[in-house]
């Protein structure tokens, strides 16, 4: 596949996260998570203090995906943080708002796939 499809797929999914992550601090952007399940509140509630350091990292990480620096490193960290921003948004039980999530989850699935070479030697 053309090498620019990558590059412009790693350049969004690194945009994507940094504006994410700045929309959490300085809230440009309307945010909502909705009509959440009690459980999902609870659970919000108790890693609340947790957030901006994941945010902070997820900054981090967009920035490292847009100059292309340890891109397959950063693309394998990613895939967890997805993966669980995927599951939360998927068990909010409303499928119009967890779009970026699906975005992020094939954005980072897509760029796993570009560097499955570099990870032959990890799993051989």
């Amino acid at each position: 596949m053309n090498s620019n499809v990558f590059k412009w797929a790693r350049i969004v999914l690194g945009l994507f996260l940094i504006v994410y992550a700045l929309n959490q601090f300085l809230h440009f952007l309307p945010t909502s998570y909705g009509q959440m399940p009690e459980d999902s509140m609870y659970f919000i509630d108790a890693v609340a203090i947790y957030l901006p350091y994941l945010y902070i990292f997820e900054i981090i990480i967009g920035l490292l995906l847009v100059i292309n620096k340890w891109t397959p490193f950063i693309v394998i960290v990613l895939f967890p943080l997805s993966v669980s921003f995927l599951i939360f948004n998927m068990t909010n039980n409303d499928i119009s708002k967890f779009w970026p999530a699906i975005v992020v989850a094939f954005l980072n699935i897509f760029l796993l796939i570009n560097n499955s070479k570099k990870y032959k030697p990890l799993f051989s």
